[in-house]
């Protein structure tokens, strides 16, 4: 019989990891701030709903549970995984990207033990489209990648988010596409970064233009918050172009060629859930190849984004 689930954060997210625990026939307990809201959302989905936040974590016991998701605010997921690890929960699932800077991921591995694993929820490492392109880059050889990481500047600047948030935006948001690119071909042995622009929301640049190499191949990448485009990733191989952009599809132009087409995938998961959570939390449950980024690899993660956005 499976243990319970324990979810903090009663909002989009949160709602998003009930509909995928109802569908593997998991209860647990759901943890907001405020106790009528989390009753409200986890008895649609048969799981208990607290009040109270992060102080609710006393009357808990960590042996009850199998995995705790946190799916807070990013200002209160350092706060929430600290308290969870010192509490003594085992297995602690963090939604990307794991806290508001690379300071505060320093702050949790301070009070992670040994036995403790804590992973962060990089779901598109689980699109049909990621996991496709991966198994082509096994079998063709990887000559160069190019990403794009262009945010819409409303969306910026009409989002609710804190003014914190909004300042750590290239690591609080853009490092979904960074994290897609990297996790494909490697971290950087060697960047270089540039940027320009600035917006009251984001003084330290709009416009973004780097590149560097890894052990794997050259990359490229280029944003602008202030002008057009969108999330892009690029693989080119000795056979062509592939292209994931929306990152849930890939797109194949041969080489020699003008056209693209479209390869099909096996996605069903990704229209029924949201895309990539069902096989990324299967595989933290089943402990088995688990691909998403732990803690340390984070850390690493934020170094190159506070490069690329002059972050200190």
């Amino acid at each position: 019989m499976n243990k319970e689930i324990l979810i903090f954060g009663t909002s989009y997210m949160g709602e998003e990891y009930l509909k995928l625990f109802k569908d593997l026939n998991y209860q647990g307990t759901i943890i907001g701030r405020d106790e009528k809201k989390a009753t409200s959302i986890g008895d649609k989905y048969a799981f208990k709903g607290m009040g109270g936040g992060i102080d609710s974590i006393k009357e808990l016991n960590p042996s009850n549970f199998d995995l705790v998701v946190i799916a807070s605010a990013i200002e209160s997921l350092k706060d929430i995984a600290i308290e969870c690890l010192k509490k003594g929960f085992n297995k602690v699932l963090i939604e990307k990207p794991g806290a508001l800077n690379t300071k505060e991921l320093t702050e949790i591995k301070k009070h992670k033990k040994d036995n403790q694993e804590i992973w962060i929820a990089y779901n598109r490492r689980y699109f049909a489209s990621t996991l496709k392109i991966r198994e082509i880059m096994e079998k063709e050889t990887t000559q160069a990648c190019f990403f794009d990481f262009t945010d819409r500047e409303k969306d910026i600047i009409l989002t609710d988010k804190s003014i914190l948030v909004k300042n750590n935006w290239g690591f609080a948001n853009s490092s979904h596409v960074i994290d897609m690119a990297f996790f494909l071909i490697g971290l950087p042995s060697k960047i270089e970064s540039m940027r320009s622009g600035s917006m009251t929301q984001h003084p330290l640049g709009t416009t973004f233009v780097g590149h560097g190499s890894t052990k794997l191949c050259l990359f490229s990448y280029f944003a602008t918050w202030s002008g057009g485009g969108r999330w892009n990733v690029e693989i080119s191989t000795e056979k062509g172009r592939y292209k994931l952009s929306p990152l849930e599809e890939l797109h194949f132009c041969e080489k020699n060629q003008f056209s693209w087409s479209k390869i099909k995938l096996n996605n069903q998961d990704d229209i029924d859930f949201k895309p990539g959570l069902k096989k990324m939390v299967e595989s933290v449950l089943k402990e088995g190849d688990i691909l998403l980024p732990t803690l340390e690899d984070q850390i690493k993660l934020g170094d190159v984004a506070n490069q690329i956005f002059g972050y200190n």
